[in-house]
Order: C-alpha cells, then sequence, then structure tokens
C-alpha cells in the first residue's frame, strides 16, 4: 500500500517525545508540577480514564522497556 507510518504509531511517539522532554526539564516550571500530579477527584465523563503517567508506562513495556527506572533512564537521552 503506502509506506506510511500507522496514525497510531505517529502519536505514541509524539506522547513518549512530549513525555520526556517534560521529564527533562527542570522540576520547578509548572508544565512539569501539572504532569505528575494527581488529582483527588472522580473522571469526568469524556475524559481519558487513564494518566498521562499510566500511558507512557503501558507505551513503554508496549515496546519491552519493563522497569519504570529504566524508563526514567531512556527519558533522559533526547535520541531515543
Amino acid at each position: 500500500m503506502t509506506n506510511q507510518e500507522p496514525i497510531t504509531e505517529l502519536n505514541e511517539q509524539k506522547q513518549l517525545r512530549w513525555y520526556g522532554h517534560v521529564q527533562r526539564m527542570p522540576a520547578d516550571p509548572l508544565t512539569r508540577k501539572v504532569a505528575g500530579s494527581k488529582v483527588g477527584s472522580k473522571r469526568i465523563v469524556g475524559r481519558p480514564d487513564k494518566t498521562m503517567n499510566q500511558r507512557v508506562e503501558e507505551l513503554a513495556l508496549r515496546r519491552g522497556k519493563l522497569v519504570k527506572v529504566e524508563l526514567k533512564t531512556m527519558m533522559q537521552d533526547r535520541r531515543m
């Protein structure tokens, strides 16, 4: 057919790239604080049922990065 990547694969790559960008930020910026925060209320209808951290861990597991420590190490490398 075509030589294009499936849109889901492209979306997952963008999510992992953004997550790595946020993880490399200093701990002070609001973006990093919000990305790592947990909300105590129930999920509103229509919102994702997983947090960004849960989604990234799921993507990493699917790609063979099984340990959280390995995921954090991977996020420090901009080339991945």
